[in-house]
């Protein structure tokens, strides 16, 4: 009997420790990685917590009158450059790089900050018949909420290459390194490579900003038009996305409907699937709205009004593939309307 109840004790600890650690990691964990809506005509914030740290201890001096590390403040005005080309974004400035004390009192719930750090840089350098160089970049990328300072996701890039010169070369062999050499070497663009893969996942891929509009009525062909074919009359839509959305004529944009289903899980009552059912052709734009042609659809479950038609905010919109910012993965259009797993440009 005493072992039966013993165990019994064991098992209760068990049980309790295990409950526990669940709740707990419930309670710290960081919110899901997914795409931000962002509604037709809406602006908002996306701010680089300034300066990016760089913690590969690696130093490149300002010049031989400036003995101090410049790499940081060259990283953050590179990637700042790249925020300002979004359309429609905002980028203030938010000092610091510790969220406790950012000031975002001008931030919503839908801005975003990202905050960088450089963890990894090396070379390495060969000599044989010429010079092989070889680079290693890896950088820590964390995206807040603006509002709540809540961590949505954090992601690690990394960038590898090799260089080979036919000539010996001295690259980076002088100490201290300075900023007019680093800058002409081929580590620069490497860690530029880098923050634009960040760039990339921040802005258009899965966890990024996507434009989310509807498909609003159907476009009537007046009789005798010289514009539309009769044969095409029932191909036609309005959308509610416009030129001032970045909208451009012949951008080929995704359809999608969305399931819905009631869960078990009290924080998460219900969870919706979207699922791409065609594809369109912007063929006339105006200042909030669209014209829109059908170039593919489903057979058995046809485009309809209501429609939601996905734009990437930055990017190509050829309409032909979703693309997973977190793995490098290409989703690609099947025979069927649906999408399938393709590869990057690295064959992968």
């Amino acid at each position: 009997m005493n072992i039966f109840s013993n165990a019994r004790r064991w098992l209760a600890r068990f049980g309790l420790v295990a409950i526990s650690m669940m709740v707990l990691a419930f309670l710290v964990r960081p919110d899901a990685a997914c795409a931000i809506a962002v509604e037709p005509g809406e602006r908002f914030h996306v701010s680089l917590a300034t300066p990016i740290e760089n913690n590969s201890g690696y130093r490149v001096w300002g010049s031989r009158y400036y003995p101090g590390d410049v790499l940081s403040d060259k990283m953050s005005d590179y990637f700042t450059r790249r925020l300002r080309q979004i359309p429609r974004v905002s980028v203030p400035e938010v000092l610091g790089v510790d969220p406790y004390y950012w000031s975002v009192s001008e931030f919503s719930e839908r801005d975003t900050i990202v905050k960088i750090n450089l963890e990894e840089f090396g070379y390495r350098k060969k000599d044989r018949i010429g010079t092989q160089i070889r680079w290693d970049v890896a950088l820590h990328m964390y995206v807040y909420n603006g509002s709540s300072k809540r961590l949505l996701f954090d992601s690690v890039i990394e960038q590898r290459d090799n260089r080979y010169y036919p000539l010996y070369t001295e690259i980076l062999e002088s100490d201290p390194i300075y900023w007019d050499v680093f800058e002409k070497s081929p580590y620069w663009p490497a860690i530029c490579r880098a923050l634009d893969d960040a760039f990339e996942e921040v802005v258009e891929g899965f966890n990024g900003y996507r434009i989310v509009g509807q498909i609003v009525a159907k476009a009537e062909r007046v009789d005798g038009s010289l514009t539309v074919a009769a044969k095409n009359q029932d191909k036609l839509y309005h959308i509610n996305i416009g030129r001032e959305d970045s909208l451009k004529e012949d951008d080929i944009l995704v359809v999608t409907r969305a399931s819905s289903v009631r869960t078990v899980a009290p924080e998460t009552p219900e969870m919706h699937f979207p699922q791409i059912v065609g594809r369109v052709r912007v063929v006339f734009v105006y200042q909030r709205d669209a014209i829109v042609e059908i170039i593919k659809e489903s057979s058995l479950g046809p485009i309809q009004l209501g429609d939601s038609i996905s734009m990437p905010l930055y990017g190509g919109r050829d309409g032909s593939r979703l693309y997973n910012g977190r793995n490098g993965r290409l989703y690609q259009h099947n025979k069927d309307g649906g999408f399938n797993k393709g590869r990057n440009d690295k064959g992968y």
